[in-house]
């Protein structure tokens, strides 16, 4: 009998999941390190992306890919559509024109394993709550400090899509999102995005509209690899997953961080990602709001 992938037993640290080699993270202070800083941040100032392909080794990808398709089961299909600024909660949207982007809703085809499904055991936990790759990120992104996530939901997330699947057209309300890709979709599911498209004074409204329209002049393409880490600062800048065609499921999975301790979710946003078991925990009072 041949084992699958997932009865062979390995012995690997978070350590042993990155190509240290080419991504020097656990010394940044001095030669390598330093300078994979320096070009990081340089890159997110001139694009608002970097993408780091090879990341994870290539070894381990399929390990963490085989440990998301055991989880798919779990996962919860979430809404079918949306609009660029999500669900808009409280926000009198009556009052805006039937064609006005707050109300534009596009498809949203996915489902999400949401971090407490996540066994403590999963390769991509161990990642994600290493704290090397927070000292790393939170240097690559310029900022004194990075904590995890502290939603039940929300701080780890494994994204699936399937032969159709896409995500709409949207904003970040996080600064910052960090995500790695763990398996391609055969065809298509590039990640898509208009750089700078808004400001803290400007919605652009026209523009974006333009986007929605189908609009591509502005829009840059970014085909990503399996163990490819991609920080993209995503508050300013439209951006979806493209559809993806074929039989191979699409998995990525998203790490979210903040530059403030005990950030949480809300729990409209929560209900509608993760289902209706999130009515049976505790509504938590937080100190601080994460994504919507």
């Amino acid at each position: 009998m041949t084992l699958s992938l997932l009865d062979r037993p390995v012995d690997w640290g978070p350590a042993d999941l990155v190509d240290l080699d080419r991504y020097p993270i656990l010394n940044l202070d001095t030669g390598a390190g330093a300078a994979l800083v320096a070009e990081v941040r340089a890159r997110m100032a001139e694009t608002v992306l970097c993408a780091l392909p090879g990341f994870l080794k290539v070894s381990v990808v399929p390990r963490l890919a085989a440990e998301t398709e055991a989880l798919v089961p779990l996962a919860y299909r979430g809404p079918a559509e949306a609009s660029p600024y999500f669900f808009n909660y409280g926000s009198g949207l009556e009052s805006l024109p039937a064609d006005h982007p707050r109300r534009r809703k596009t498809p949203r085809i996915m489902s999400q394993v949401a971090y407490d499904l996540i066994p403590e055991t999963a390769l991509i936990r161990r990642l994600y709550e290493w704290e090397p790759l927070a000292v790393f990120l939170s240097r690559a992104l310029d900022v004194p400090r990075l904590y995890r996530c502290a939603d039940r939901f929300q701080a780890l997330n494994l994204s699936v899509m399937g032969e159709g699947g896409c995500q709409q057209w949207h904003f970040d309300t996080n600064e910052s999102n960090i995500t790695l890709l763990l398996q391609a979709a055969e065809a298509g599911g590039e990640f898509e995005y208009v750089p700078l498209i808004r400001s803290e004074e400007d919605e652009n409204y026209e523009a974006v509209t333009r986007v929605l329209d189908g609009d591509a002049s502005r829009v840059v393409r970014l085909a990503q690899e399996p163990g490819m880490l991609v920080l993209f600062r995503g508050r300013r800048s439209l951006h979806r997953v493209a559809p993806c065609r074929g039989k191979r499921r699409r998995l990525q999975s998203v790490l979210a961080f903040n530059s403030r301790p005990g950030v949480l979710g809300s729990h409209e946003s929560n209900l509608l990602h993760y289902g209706p078991r999130v009515a049976l925990f505790p509504r938590p009072q937080p100190a601080s709001r994460a994504a919507e």
